[in-house]
């Protein structure tokens, strides 16, 4: 089994005095492990290395102040810190994921199980209208005005007719639309 390379106290002295290029060499001497940590939780090749990478970047950013406060004064172990860092951005990863995830899962019942043909819907629209046209006058005003969501009393008010009237024109309309549609469309 492969021993891991040790890193030089060189090389954390020099990133701590703000020699970037020194936390290159601990870079490619711990990506594997922190790599393999990072996967175990996020479950993602390309999840596990931008975990890694942020980590890195996070260390990058640090003020060089900081660095030497942590590093050399606190004698805070570099390895186990990214090790922290590392878990702690997976277990984020995961968690974001999830809440997408429920709030994907969410949205999706709102969203009609079925999707609308376009097109038939069209040529049925279409094809309604051409039977309307095939009814009287007072028979087509009725329905479409019914249709469009007029109530017997309201549809008799403006055509000055009686609701009886009305609800039974009505009646006669659809009836001979149904059975229209069953000549012409099935």
């Amino acid at each position: 089994m492969n021993q891991p390379i040790p890193i030089s106290v060189t090389s954390l002295h020099n990133f701590c005095k703000g020699d970037n290029i020194a936390l290159s060499a601990i870079y490619t001497a711990w990506l594997p492990e922190l790599y393999l940590v990072a996967f175990r939780y996020v479950q993602s090749e390309h999840d596990a290395e931008d975990v890694v990478a942020d980590c890195f970047e996070k260390l990058l950013k640090m003020p060089i102040e900081k660095r030497c406060q942590k590093f050399i004064d606190e004698e805070i172990k570099l390895k186990a810190l990214l090790l922290v860092m590392v878990k702690n951005k997976s277990l984020d990863v995961v968690k974001i994921k999830k809440n997408r995830n429920r709030i994907v899962d969410g949205l999706v019942k709102f969203i009609p199980k079925f999707g609308l043909n376009c097109s038939k819907q069209t040529l049925t629209n279409e094809s309604f209208k051409l039977l309307l046209a095939c009814l009287p006058k007072k028979e087509q005003q009725i329905l479409t005005l019914h249709l469009d969501g007029f109530t017997n009393e309201e549809i008799s008010v403006q055509l000055k007719l009686t609701e009886k009237t009305i609800a039974n024109l009505l009646s006669v309309a659809r009836k001979k639309v149904k059975e229209l549609w069953k000549i012409f469309m099935e």
